[in-house]
């Protein structure tokens, strides 16, 4: 597997993170992945560990703090399971969340959220009644009285 080269190009910003009590240099780049177009967010390790249980331990610690940041902000964030880089621990933010959150939060407009059904308790069926039959045992009933 190869390494994320660290001398990156001026255009993509690059800021050290303290993670999951990691301090990591955090890079976002976008996906060329035409069917997950998102931000990506690589969390470059200086020293990456050699075990991959490790280093799935530390991606796992990393993803449950973003995904309670995340979505406290209304965000989503999904583990990049084909990041090539055995230095690099990635995610996604999906085009999709990005955008609904900028529309709802920045721009305030043009997004209609979708209509919950409201829920209400269900009424409990009636019990229906016959109306023959009952007027029959009423019959029955004024009989057994005469006797």
């Amino acid at each position: 597997m190869k390494k994320l080269n660290e001398g990156l190009p001026a255009m993509v910003p690059t800021y050290p993170v303290n993670v999951a009590g990691q301090e990591l240099t955090l890079r976002f780049d976008t996906n060329v992945n035409k069917t997950k177009k998102g931000v990506k967010l690589q969390f470059v390790l200086s020293n990456p560990p050699e075990d991959p249980r490790e280093l799935q331990n530390l991606a796992n610690e990393i993803g449950t703090e973003l995904q309670k940041k995340f979505g406290e902000a209304g965000l989503q964030i999904m583990y990049d399971v084909e990041n090539p880089y055995k230095n690099v621990i990635g995610f996604l933010l999906p085009l999709t969340s990005l955008a609904d959150h900028l529309v709802k939060s920045v721009i305030k407009s043009g997004i209609e959220q979708p209509k919950k059904k409201e829920e209400t308790p269900e009424e409990e069926p009636k019990e229906e009644l016959p109306t023959e039959p009952l007027a029959e045992h009423i019959k029955l009933l004024d009989l057994f009285k005469s006797l």
